[in-house]
């Protein structure tokens, strides 16, 4: 008997389409010979080797995937000006900045193709793009426990401990395959003398193996505090870039989140995720949480750190100030240069990151926290993560 062999959902969805081919037409072109879309001229190649419309005629089928109808200018690999390029291609959009590039190319990893043909005498392929995120976000001080793969941009910065272990004390934003986003303040000595040596990927909880998500560590090359950032001046541009040693291979577990490219903020809540205290002096979780909160008028932060020596000259434009005046929802010590994001109706699979998690007061206690707004910093970003 020959081993068993597990089938994935797209092997079915091929296997039915080349079923409804075979029911509705006996005459099929062969791959490389030319054929008509819409009145448009092209050549049957595969269908992953086709920039797709939302509607494909079908030439045939191979044992692995539709062979469709592709005009030239949709053809991946050729050089025709406008050509929609494959994720990781670097002929990009002229006049769009590299980040938003990117994230354009990052949204590709956040869907999978679904295509359905007709029962027809020149059968065509209607495309859906199906999300592989659960698209909710529910309302770490306050928060909920997150599920394995909710918020795969998510790093645990971690220290190495005398025993060989590790305390992940801050967090972080992976944005790209080398680089993580974090605060400046996080490029501290342990108690041991150590810096931090290591990022953690796709982890949900810390302490156990069997959490159904699929973590990795890599190992950190340099960390890069953003050029302006004086310790001993406060919390302003604390803002930092962690090179990684080695690529990041993306999984459903692991992949890069979007930096917000706008000023404005449309958004009058965002989602804060770490592994921080549950409260102040409290008990650390080593599940990732999650946490919805108001965006306030940094005024009122103003106020309320009138005579706090971390923002002397109060809070600026460069930095947001960010609560739950009510709950007492808030992130708390350990959240240090986690993610601040917000999604976008057309994709909440992909985040885009419009803060960093800074410092604050005595966690839960009503009063805002400070976070570094990104957008400010997006050039000096590019400068480094996109040269």
């Amino acid at each position: 008997m020959a081993p068993y062999r597990k089938v994935s959902m797209r092997q079915i969805q091929i296997l039915l389409l080349v079923m409804v081919s075979i029911a509705g037409h006996s005459v099929a072109l062969q791959e490389g010979e030319s054929c008509t879309h819409q009145g448009e001229q092209g050549v049957c190649i595969a269908y992953s080797k086709c920039v797709r419309g939302a509607r494909i005629t079908v030439c045939s089928y191979s044992a692995l995937e539709a062979i469709v109808c592709c005009p030239q200018s949709q053809q991946i690999g050729t050089n025709n000006v406008g050509l929609a390029t494959p994720f990781g291609s670097t002929n990009r959009d002229q006049g769009t900045r590299k980040s938003v590039q990117m994230c354009n190319e990052y949204k590709q990893l956040t869907t999978d193709s679904v295509a359905i043909s007709s029962l027809t005498l020149n059968p065509t392929l209607v495309k859906f793009e199906i999300p592989k995120c659960e698209m909710t976000v529910k309302l770490i001080v306050g928060g909920n426990v997150t599920r394995p793969g909710e918020f795969p941009h998510m790093a645990a910065i971690g220290w190495r401990l005398q025993d060989g272990g590790y305390s992940f004390d801050c967090g972080g934003t992976l944005i790209s395959d080398r680089y993580v986003l974090t605060a400046a303040h996080c490029n501290t000595e342990s108690e041991i003398g150590a810096l931090p040596s290591i990022v953690r990927l796709g982890e949900q909880d810390l302490q156990n193996a069997y959490d159904g998500a699929e973590p990795e560590d890599y190992d950190i090359l340099r960390f890069i505090p953003h050029p302006e950032y004086r310790k001993n001046l406060g919390k302003y541009n604390d803002l930092a870039l962690i090179q990684l040693r080695d690529r990041v291979t993306f999984t459903n577990f692991i992949r890069p989140a979007c930096l917000y490219d706008s000023d404005a903020l449309n958004d009058r809540t965002a989602i804060a995720i770490g592994f921080g205290l549950l409260e102040s002096f409290g008990k650390k979780s080593n599940q990732l949480r999650k946490v919805m909160l108001n965006i306030y008028d940094n005024e009122l932060c103003t106020r309320q750190y009138l005579h706090n020596r971390a923002v002397k000259q109060g809070v600026q434009s460069t930095q947001l100030c960010v609560g739950d005046l009510v709950t007492g929802k808030d992130t708390c010590q350990g959240d240090s240069g986690g993610p601040l994001q917000v999604t976008r109706d057309e994709n909440q699979c992909i985040y885009y990151i419009i803060g960093v998690t800074s410092f604050g007061k005595v966690c839960g206690f009503n009063t805002p926290a400070i976070y570094t707004k990104v957008f400010p910093y997006l050039s000096w970003i590019e400068s480094v993560v996109w040269p």
